[in-house]
């Protein structure tokens, strides 16, 4: 799975979004455990994620002033389950800078992203990003249930 990973973060970097359709499940889960931010909660839906989430955070960003995702490393790896950081280079349309740094927890399935756990800098992203944005309405609220039901279990 670290090559799906790999080419996630490629296509991210490069704004290949065929590609990174093709990665993305259609059964996709973002989830970001955080509470009272613009991205708090859990996202379903590839759909979803194309649609609401990837325009709240690009579109706070001219593409010629930032690399998303310009560097990243693969912590560890099992069949299913891959754990990164990656981290930005840049500035958003605010004028700050973005440096984010996220730790990303995978879930694959038959080659694809079935779930995502992304944890970021909030303050970070609200200061350069975001500022006064609304929340963008999760489908459902972050517990640590939610990642039972995304195959999460403890072992």
């Amino acid at each position: 799975m670290k090559s799906v990973v790999d080419s996630f973060y490629s296509a991210i970097n490069t704004g290949n979004n065929d590609l990174l359709g093709s990665l993305v499940h259609e059964n996709f889960t973002l989830v970001c455990p955080t509470r009272d931010h613009v991205l708090s909660g859990v996202y379903q839906t590839k759909a979803r994620f194309f649609d609401d989430v990837l325009p709240c955070v690009f579109g706070c960003v001219n593409p010629d002033n930032i690399l998303f995702c310009a560097e990243h490393r693969i912590l560890c790896a099992s069949e299913d389950t891959v754990v990164a950081l990656a981290m930005n280079k840049g500035e958003a349309l605010t004028g700050k800078r973005y440096d984010q740094i996220y730790l990303h927890v995978f879930k694959c399935l038959d080659g694809q992203i079935l779930t995502l756990i992304e944890s970021f800098d909030t303050a970070l992203a609200n200061q350069a990003l975001w500022g006064k944005t609304p929340a963008l309405p999760a489908d459902q609220n972050f517990t640590m249930a939610s990642l039972d039901a995304l195959g999460f279990s403890e072992r």
